[in-house]
Protein backbone atom coordinates (compact mmCIF):
# COMPACT_ATOMS: atom_id res chain seq x y z
CA UNK A 1 0.00 0.00 0.00
CA UNK A 2 1.16 2.86 -0.74
CA UNK A 3 2.38 5.63 2.21
CA UNK A 4 -0.04 8.20 3.59
CA UNK A 5 1.82 11.85 3.33
CA UNK A 6 -1.69 14.17 2.56
CA UNK A 7 -5.25 13.58 3.86
CA UNK A 8 -7.43 16.11 1.51
CA UNK A 9 -10.34 16.64 4.24
CA UNK A 10 -13.60 18.23 2.73
CA UNK A 11 -14.98 20.30 5.22
CA UNK A 12 -18.53 20.85 5.69
CA UNK A 13 -20.01 24.39 5.68
CA UNK A 14 -22.94 23.28 6.97
CA UNK A 15 -22.35 22.07 10.03
CA UNK A 16 -19.72 22.53 13.10
CA UNK A 17 -19.13 18.19 13.80
CA UNK A 18 -16.46 17.86 10.90
CA UNK A 19 -16.70 14.23 11.06
CA UNK A 20 -14.39 13.91 7.51
CA UNK A 21 -11.44 16.51 9.60
CA UNK A 22 -12.20 14.09 12.89
CA UNK A 23 -11.50 11.15 11.21
CA UNK A 24 -8.74 12.85 8.65
CA UNK A 25 -7.00 13.50 12.50
CA UNK A 26 -7.35 9.23 13.10
CA UNK A 27 -5.60 8.50 9.88
CA UNK A 28 -2.84 11.49 10.35
CA UNK A 29 -1.98 10.35 14.23
CA UNK A 30 -1.06 6.63 12.38
CA UNK A 31 0.72 7.84 9.02
CA UNK A 32 2.05 11.05 10.21
CA UNK A 33 0.50 12.82 7.68
CA UNK A 34 -0.26 16.38 6.68
CA UNK A 35 -3.84 17.53 6.64
CA UNK A 36 -5.35 19.05 3.89
CA UNK A 37 -8.45 20.84 4.71
CA UNK A 38 -10.20 22.06 1.94
CA UNK A 39 -13.79 24.14 1.42
CA UNK A 40 -15.68 24.93 -1.24
CA UNK A 41 -18.15 27.79 -1.01
CA UNK A 42 -20.42 29.52 -3.42
CA UNK A 43 -23.34 31.89 -2.72
CA UNK A 44 -26.68 32.44 -5.25
CA UNK A 45 -27.95 35.81 -3.29
CA UNK A 46 -29.03 38.34 -5.07
CA UNK A 47 -26.75 41.43 -4.49
CA UNK A 48 -26.28 44.49 -6.65
CA UNK A 49 -22.44 43.84 -5.91
CA UNK A 50 -21.88 40.33 -6.66
CA UNK A 51 -17.90 40.84 -6.69
CA UNK A 52 -18.61 42.56 -3.21
CA UNK A 53 -20.42 40.00 -1.53
CA UNK A 54 -17.97 37.13 -2.84
CA UNK A 55 -15.53 39.20 -1.11
CA UNK A 56 -17.62 39.18 2.32
CA UNK A 57 -18.44 35.74 1.90
CA UNK A 58 -14.75 34.34 1.58
CA UNK A 59 -13.66 36.53 4.46
CA UNK A 60 -16.18 35.01 6.85
CA UNK A 61 -15.47 31.36 5.60
CA UNK A 62 -11.86 31.99 5.42
CA UNK A 63 -11.97 33.38 9.40
CA UNK A 64 -14.16 30.35 10.30
CA UNK A 65 -11.80 28.07 8.21
CA UNK A 66 -8.49 28.74 10.04
CA UNK A 67 -10.36 28.60 13.42
CA UNK A 68 -10.91 24.81 12.59
CA UNK A 69 -7.38 24.63 11.92
CA UNK A 70 -6.01 26.24 14.61
CA UNK A 71 -7.73 24.29 16.85
CA UNK A 72 -6.89 20.90 14.94
CA UNK A 73 -3.06 22.44 15.55
CA UNK A 74 -3.32 22.53 18.86
CA UNK A 75 -4.11 18.84 18.60
CA UNK A 76 -0.20 18.46 17.32
CA UNK A 77 -1.29 17.94 14.01
CA UNK A 78 0.36 19.81 10.45
CA UNK A 79 -2.85 21.38 9.09
CA UNK A 80 -2.87 23.75 5.69
CA UNK A 81 -5.83 25.15 4.78
CA UNK A 82 -7.92 25.83 1.08
CA UNK A 83 -10.55 27.88 0.36
CA UNK A 84 -12.55 27.96 -3.36
CA UNK A 85 -15.25 29.35 -4.80
CA UNK A 86 -17.49 27.50 -7.39
CA UNK A 87 -20.65 26.45 -7.96
CA UNK A 88 -19.73 23.31 -8.87
CA UNK A 89 -18.46 21.96 -5.81
CA UNK A 90 -19.35 18.30 -6.50
CA UNK A 91 -16.88 18.18 -9.06
CA UNK A 92 -14.74 20.08 -7.57
CA UNK A 93 -13.24 18.14 -5.13
CA UNK A 94 -11.34 15.19 -6.84
CA UNK A 95 -9.42 18.35 -8.92
CA UNK A 96 -8.68 20.46 -5.98
CA UNK A 97 -7.33 16.91 -4.37
CA UNK A 98 -5.22 16.58 -7.09
CA UNK A 99 -3.89 20.24 -7.24
CA UNK A 100 -3.07 19.56 -3.31
CA UNK A 101 -0.93 16.29 -4.35
CA UNK A 102 -3.21 14.36 -1.64
CA UNK A 103 -2.83 10.65 -1.64
CA UNK A 104 -5.95 9.81 0.82
CA UNK A 105 -9.03 11.48 0.75
CA UNK A 106 -12.05 11.96 3.56
CA UNK A 107 -15.53 12.92 3.28
CA UNK A 108 -18.24 12.93 5.05
CA UNK A 109 -21.46 11.14 3.28
CA UNK A 110 -24.99 10.44 4.55
CA UNK A 111 -28.22 8.41 3.09
CA UNK A 112 -30.39 10.09 1.02
CA UNK A 113 -34.10 9.26 0.21
CA UNK A 114 -35.31 8.20 -3.09
CA UNK A 115 -36.35 11.34 -4.42
CA UNK A 116 -32.90 13.04 -3.51
CA UNK A 117 -31.20 10.36 -4.92
CA UNK A 118 -33.10 11.05 -8.65
CA UNK A 119 -33.01 15.26 -7.97
CA UNK A 120 -29.36 15.49 -7.69
CA UNK A 121 -25.98 14.28 -8.54
CA UNK A 122 -24.41 13.14 -5.25
CA UNK A 123 -20.99 14.42 -4.67
CA UNK A 124 -20.02 10.79 -3.33
CA UNK A 125 -19.93 9.74 -6.84
CA UNK A 126 -18.82 12.56 -8.56
CA UNK A 127 -15.82 13.30 -6.11
CA UNK A 128 -15.22 9.11 -7.16
CA UNK A 129 -15.00 10.21 -10.70
CA UNK A 130 -12.12 12.27 -10.40
CA UNK A 131 -10.36 11.03 -7.43
CA UNK A 132 -6.95 9.91 -8.34
CA UNK A 133 -6.74 8.13 -4.51
CA UNK A 134 -8.16 6.47 -2.30
CA UNK A 135 -11.83 7.64 -1.01
CA UNK A 136 -13.01 7.14 2.94
CA UNK A 137 -16.92 8.03 3.05
CA UNK A 138 -17.36 8.94 6.51
CA UNK A 139 -21.38 8.09 7.54
CA UNK A 140 -21.10 7.23 11.42
CA UNK A 141 -21.74 10.20 13.81
CA UNK A 142 -19.52 9.01 16.37
CA UNK A 143 -15.82 8.73 15.34
CA UNK A 144 -14.83 5.62 17.25
CA UNK A 145 -11.14 3.78 16.44
CA UNK A 146 -11.92 1.13 13.54
CA UNK A 147 -11.76 -2.12 15.28
CA UNK A 148 -13.31 -4.05 12.62
CA UNK A 149 -12.93 -3.75 9.02
CA UNK A 150 -14.70 -5.66 6.75
CA UNK A 151 -12.65 -5.78 2.90
CA UNK A 152 -15.37 -7.19 0.17
CA UNK A 153 -13.52 -9.30 -2.50
CA UNK A 154 -14.73 -11.41 -6.02
CA UNK A 155 -12.35 -13.95 -5.02
CA UNK A 156 -13.82 -15.31 -8.23
CA UNK A 157 -11.79 -13.17 -10.70
CA UNK A 158 -8.59 -13.54 -11.86
CA UNK A 159 -8.04 -10.84 -14.54
CA UNK A 160 -4.61 -8.82 -13.60
CA UNK A 161 -6.38 -5.47 -13.41
CA UNK A 162 -8.75 -6.95 -10.74
CA UNK A 163 -6.40 -8.90 -9.12
CA UNK A 164 -3.93 -5.53 -8.51
CA UNK A 165 -6.86 -3.36 -7.08
CA UNK A 166 -7.64 -6.45 -4.92
CA UNK A 167 -3.76 -6.37 -3.59
CA UNK A 168 -4.56 -3.05 -2.77
CA UNK A 169 -8.03 -3.76 -0.90
CA UNK A 170 -6.36 -6.19 0.97
CA UNK A 171 -3.30 -3.83 1.74
CA UNK A 172 -5.37 -0.85 2.93
CA UNK A 173 -7.98 -3.46 4.87
CA UNK A 174 -5.06 -4.70 7.08
CA UNK A 175 -3.85 -0.88 7.50
CA UNK A 176 -6.71 0.01 8.58
CA UNK A 177 -7.21 -2.91 11.14
CA UNK A 178 -3.62 -2.61 12.50
CA UNK A 179 -4.62 1.29 13.65
CA UNK A 180 -6.44 -1.09 16.60
CA UNK A 181 -4.63 -3.53 19.00
CA UNK A 182 -7.70 -5.26 18.77
CA UNK A 183 -8.41 -4.71 15.20
CA UNK A 184 -9.99 -7.41 13.07
CA UNK A 185 -9.96 -8.33 9.43
CA UNK A 186 -12.99 -9.73 7.59
CA UNK A 187 -14.01 -10.76 4.42
CA UNK A 188 -16.42 -11.16 2.26
CA UNK A 189 -17.00 -12.57 -1.21
CA UNK A 190 -20.48 -12.40 -2.24
CA UNK A 191 -21.73 -14.38 -5.34
CA UNK A 192 -25.17 -15.02 -7.34
CA UNK A 193 -24.69 -17.80 -9.04
CA UNK A 194 -23.44 -21.12 -7.97
CA UNK A 195 -20.37 -20.57 -10.66
CA UNK A 196 -18.86 -18.00 -8.50
CA UNK A 197 -19.12 -19.91 -5.18
CA UNK A 198 -15.23 -19.74 -3.53
CA UNK A 199 -14.94 -22.32 -0.29
CA UNK A 200 -13.96 -19.83 3.01
CA UNK A 201 -10.55 -21.47 3.05
CA UNK A 202 -9.68 -20.24 -0.28
CA UNK A 203 -10.74 -16.71 0.43
CA UNK A 204 -8.95 -17.07 3.70
CA UNK A 205 -6.02 -17.72 1.72
CA UNK A 206 -6.42 -15.53 -0.55
CA UNK A 207 -6.61 -12.48 1.93
CA UNK A 208 -4.34 -14.02 4.75
CA UNK A 209 -6.95 -14.13 7.93
CA UNK A 210 -8.13 -17.02 9.20
CA UNK A 211 -11.34 -18.87 8.33
CA UNK A 212 -13.61 -17.63 10.81
CA UNK A 213 -13.29 -14.04 9.43
CA UNK A 214 -14.55 -15.16 6.58
CA UNK A 215 -17.90 -14.44 4.54
CA UNK A 216 -19.11 -16.03 1.87
CA UNK A 217 -22.59 -15.42 0.90
CA UNK A 218 -24.89 -15.94 -1.97
CA UNK A 219 -27.42 -13.18 -3.15
CA UNK A 220 -27.06 -9.64 -4.50
CA UNK A 221 -23.37 -8.74 -3.91
CA UNK A 222 -24.73 -5.22 -2.01
CA UNK A 223 -27.07 -7.00 -0.02
CA UNK A 224 -24.65 -9.50 0.85
CA UNK A 225 -22.03 -7.01 1.63
CA UNK A 226 -24.78 -4.79 3.83
CA UNK A 227 -26.00 -7.71 5.67
CA UNK A 228 -22.26 -9.19 6.65
CA UNK A 229 -21.28 -5.37 7.87
CA UNK A 230 -24.07 -5.44 10.27
CA UNK A 231 -23.60 -9.64 11.25
CA UNK A 232 -20.14 -8.29 12.50
CA UNK A 233 -20.72 -4.73 13.51
CA UNK A 234 -18.10 -3.25 11.00
CA UNK A 235 -17.12 0.09 11.11
CA UNK A 236 -15.66 0.28 7.70
CA UNK A 237 -16.35 -1.53 4.19
CA UNK A 238 -13.02 -1.68 2.15
CA UNK A 239 -14.20 -2.38 -1.59
CA UNK A 240 -12.42 -1.46 -4.74
CA UNK A 241 -13.99 0.13 -8.14
CA UNK A 242 -13.25 -2.21 -11.00
CA UNK A 243 -11.24 0.39 -13.82
CA UNK A 244 -10.36 4.00 -14.08
CA UNK A 245 -12.52 4.93 -16.99
CA UNK A 246 -16.28 6.34 -16.56
CA UNK A 247 -18.17 5.47 -12.88
CA UNK A 248 -20.76 3.58 -14.67
CA UNK A 249 -18.17 0.88 -16.30
CA UNK A 250 -15.81 0.82 -13.59
CA UNK A 251 -18.41 0.28 -10.40
CA UNK A 252 -18.32 -3.70 -9.34
CA UNK A 253 -22.10 -3.31 -11.02
CA UNK A 254 -22.83 -0.27 -9.24
CA UNK A 255 -22.00 -2.19 -5.73
CA UNK A 256 -20.38 0.83 -4.74
CA UNK A 257 -23.23 3.13 -5.51
CA UNK A 258 -25.52 0.80 -4.21
CA UNK A 259 -23.51 0.85 -0.58
CA UNK A 260 -22.88 4.57 -0.29
CA UNK A 261 -26.49 5.39 -0.68
CA UNK A 262 -27.70 2.82 1.34
CA UNK A 263 -25.37 1.97 4.39
CA UNK A 264 -24.75 3.53 7.16
CA UNK A 265 -21.18 2.20 7.56
CA UNK A 266 -17.81 4.02 7.04
CA UNK A 267 -16.25 2.73 2.90
CA UNK A 268 -12.94 2.97 1.87
CA UNK A 269 -13.14 2.93 -1.91
CA UNK A 270 -10.13 2.12 -3.49
CA UNK A 271 -9.07 4.15 -6.54
CA UNK A 272 -7.44 1.58 -9.27
CA UNK A 273 -4.45 3.84 -11.33
CA UNK A 274 -5.16 5.49 -14.99
CA UNK A 275 -6.00 2.85 -17.45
Amino acid sequence: MSEINKIFAVIDPSTDQQLALQRAMRIARVSNAQIHAYLCIFSDMESHDPEALKRVEIARYQNWLESIAEQTRSEGFDVEVELEWSSDWRNALGEAAKRAGSDFIVKASRKRSTKERLMMTSSDLALLETAQCPVQLVSTEVVDDLYKVLVAVDAKREDEKYRKILESVIAYGKTVASTNENGELHAVHAYSAQDDFVHVTDVAKLIGIETDKVHVKGGDAEKAISEVANEIDAQIIVIGLSTKSTLKNRLFGSIVDGLIKGTSHDILVVIPDSD
